[in-house]
């Protein structure tokens, strides 16, 4: 797991977009997730673990997480995300669905188009194939604070 990392500011006119997929369940641990994925985590966190690690009187997990992100910029199209998460994730179908038994599991996508104007294209055969791994598609309209981890 890769240490948490600081987003700096940015400006209300900065374009942005990011990408990840999380996954987490009540029942499978985050290790346990990456295992059968075959793939590492950048962020994981296990159930009974405390939500803020340097307060020891602070509440305690109550499901594992599991969260790999699309490793490219935050100033690359939102579609490009999209694509080299699928490019990760396409060999993992089956256990994928698997997973799905036990495990609640998403495509978090980020996206400000920086003025509050535009948008964005998802092309359909894109869709089709984050439908196919079973992952539904959740879309946050807001970007990361400075204080943030991302």
């Amino acid at each position: 797991m890769s240490a948490n990392v600081k987003v700096p500011p940015l400006s209300e006119d900065a374009k942005w977009s990011m990408g990840s997929i999380r996954i987490w369940s009540e029942a499978v641990s985050a290790s346990e997730i990456s295992a059968r994925l075959g793939i590492t985590a950048d962020r994981q966190f296990e159930r009974g673990s405390l939500m803020s690690p340097r307060n020891p009187a602070n509440a305690r997990r109550k499901r594992s997480v599991w969260i790999r992100q699309s490793g490219l910029a935050n100033n690359s199209d939102l579609a490009d995300h999209v694509r080299a998460l699928l490019g990760l994730m396409g060999g993992c179908r089956e256990e994928l669905a698997r997973l799905s038994v036990d495990c609640e599991m998403d495509l978090f996508l980020g996206f400000s188009s920086g003025n509050g104007q535009g948008g964005c294209v998802l092309p359909a055969d894109l869709v089709a194939d984050v439908a196919a791994l079973g992952l539904d598609i959740v879309l946050d309209l807001h970007p990361p604070a400075a204080t943030e981890d991302c």
